[in-house]
């Protein structure tokens, strides 16, 4: 169980008693965003194979982002002290060890871990951040490094929010599927919003935008999504480090708001009630899907993303085709998906009675786009 890392763990941005990157520290070249889509969707390289260039933050995304930590700041907070609430209840011996999905998972992890300290001061807490990479699984190798010194059975993973369901399912299978898989380990995942009810536990399943979700490496470390370069499966995952966005790091500030938002939302006495909508919901969110995909004439369910957090996250890395929104779209998110959609010049169309308050679709990549290795 002792297994060793070819890679020193790390805080990010971070303080260094919030939260612990275990990652491997990588040098890759970056991958133009029309090439990468063209590599993705002719099956030629996996996106966990390649990395984009990250800038910094426009000033317009920098308003947007600011826009909606006033109108959803209050509500996040809310949704992370809950979510803390459950995780503190479901403690066996005393002891918590939060596994955050790096990267939108990592924020959540920290403002858990603040929350925790100041609600549950009796448990022995720890927060770590790995990596879960579609049709990758879990980093298995991370993992064994966490138990070596935690108990598995206090392992909870939790990721920001849920799209389609992909990271629940590879944790689900990642573990059931682990020969070494000790006995207690617990593959769900806990987040404070479940749009597609796959969560173990989730704190609303109401969908909106979460401010995180706006800004990449710069509100979660300094740290890139996890990478995987093609031969090393078996080896820890790895990461790029954003240093060149260090004056542009919103990291630590944002984990200092929400914890003054957090700061007058009293600690429930009794176990919080599981919002997740669960089996009922996720067969909604499958109907959507199909609806969807048969609509645009789409057979890769990977160019369709689900949710508000998973629109963003299009809008603002990938190539959109069309963004869809239901006409019962919390006012102030539908106005700032338009205003994103604006950037980019993609259509937004309005459809009703669809299962989610935004979702995406990829735009399918162009055949002239030049396939380097």
């Amino acid at each position: 169980m002792n297994s060793p890392l070819d890679s020193d763990p790390f805080p990010g941005s971070y303080a260094p008693d919030e939260v612990t990157f275990i990652l491997r520290r990588l040098r890759l070249e970056t991958t133009p965003l029309e090439q990468r889509e063209q590599k993705i969707q002719s099956g030629h390289s996996h996106y966990s194979e390649m990395i984009g260039p990250e800038d910094a933050p426009t000033r317009e995304r920098l308003r947007l982002f600011r826009e909606c930590l006033a109108t959803n700041g209050a509500r996040m907070a809310r949704d992370i002290a809950t979510l803390a609430d459950a995780l503190a209840a479901s403690a066996v011996d005393g002891e918590l060890t939060i596994v955050s999905i790096a990267r939108a998972g990592t924020p959540v992890g920290v403002l858990l871990l603040h929350r925790l300290r100041q609600t549950a001061p009796h448990l022995r807490l720890a927060h770590y951040s790995i990596s879960v990479i579609r049709d990758r699984g879990a980093d298995l190798v991370a993992l064994s490094w966490i138990m070596a010194r935690h108990a598995p059975g206090s392992l909870r993973f939790v990721d920001g929010w849920t799209g389609k369901g992909t990271i629940a399912r590879e944790l689900q299978c990642s573990l059931s599927s682990w020969l070494d898989a000790p006995a207690g380990l617990h593959p769900g995942l806990w987040v404070p919003l479940d749009v597609c009810g796959v969560a173990a536990f989730a704190a609303s399943s109401q969908d909106y935008l979460i401010p995180s979700t706006l800004l990449g490496g710069t509100i979660s470390g300094l740290v890139s999504r996890s990478v995987l370069p093609r031969g090393e499966e078996d080896q820890l995952h790895g990461c790029v480090s954003l240093d060149h966005l260090r004056r542009h790091d919103l990291s630590r500030w944002f984990i200092r708001k929400l914890i003054a938002l957090m700061a007058d939302i009293p600690r429930s006495d009794v176990p919080p009630s599981n919002a997740s909508g669960g089996p009922v919901r996720h067969a909604e969110a499958l109907r959507c899907l199909a609806e969807t995909l048969a609509r645009y004439g789409i057979a890769d369910a990977n160019r369709l993303k689900l949710g508000i957090g998973e629109t963003v996250r299009v809008l603002l890395r990938r190539l959109p085709q069309v963004v869809c929104l239901s006409p019962d779209t919390h006012a102030a998110d539908a106005h700032m998906i338009r205003r994103l959609a604006a950037l980019r010049a993609v259509p937004v169309e309005e459809v009703a009675g669809l299962a989610f308050d935004a979702l995406a679709v990829i735009a399918p990549a162009s055949p002239k786009t030049p396939c380097h290795e």
